[in-house]
């Protein structure tokens, strides 16, 4: 059985990440910072029926702030007894401010969590996919990593900078037998858009997660290095 490591998977996205691997065979390492809502979604994933318990870890959580040396050290633990197969980069934090309204503190703790933290746990993580000879890295982007937007100048420097770094890193990665899919993804309909009037129309995370999860399906000639989900209404 193949094990997958999701980061912020306690809500949102993540969760519905977390579910839809677990719905289809997978270990599930959940990571996120509030105890009492990861412990529900691993409770949700031994209610589905169809979930299978076999030897060894079948639902494993983390809870930890991804920019403590001790969380990422527990996740290296687990990921390397488990012999992780799919890292995927989910956790990540939203500001929207005008530019002369943030202090540096602001601006830092964004490129830190959206930048800095994906890039440590790879730099740990990598390691055991060039010991087995196979992984895969699944990075959710947004598309604000390739269009700027008013008043996202700091999540967008992150975004920007987490596109740069694996579209560098994958030529490598892939020499390895390594796989990175980077996903750009448009708003969705999570607690940062909770406010918006057009929220309806947004993204639906539980529909995000499972075409995220057919990308992950091991093809013979093609590799898939990046994809664009785009809301379909306006």
């Amino acid at each position: 059985m193949k094990t997958a490591l999701i980061t912020g998977s306690s809500k949102g996205l993540g969760a519905r990440l977390a579910l839809v691997f677990a719905r289809n065979g997978y270990n599930i390492i959940l990571h996120g910072r509030d105890e009492k809502k990861l412990k529900a979604i691993e409770q949700e994933i031994f209610k589905q029926d169809y979930w299978i318990i076999k030897d060894g870890i079948d639902c494993e959580v983390v809870k930890g702030d991804l920019r403590s040396t001790n969380t990422l050290a527990n996740l290296y633990a687990i990921a390397k007894k488990t012999n992780l197969d799919i890292l995927i980069n989910n956790a990540g934090i939203y500001e929207k401010k005008h530019f002369q309204d943030m202090d540096f503190d602001d601006f830092l703790r964004i490129l830190t969590v959206n930048l800095i933290v994906p890039i440590q746990l790879i730099k740990r993580i990598y390691p055991i996919f060039l010991e087995k000879k196979s992984g895969l890295i699944i990075n959710i982007n947004s598309l604000a990593g390739k269009n700027p937007n008013e008043m996202e100048a700091a999540y967008c420097a992150s975004k920007y900078g987490l596109r740069g770094f694996m579209d560098s890193f994958q030529i490598e990665a892939n020499r390895n037998n390594v796989k990175i899919i980077n996903v750009y993804l448009g708003a969705m309909q999570t607690t940062i858009t909770e406010e918006r009037e057009d929220k309806s129309k947004l993204i639906q995370p539980e529909e995000a997660a499972n075409a995220i999860f057919r990308m992950c399906k091991d093809y013979k000639s093609l590799r898939i290095t990046e994809v664009n989900l785009m809301r379909r209404i306006y």
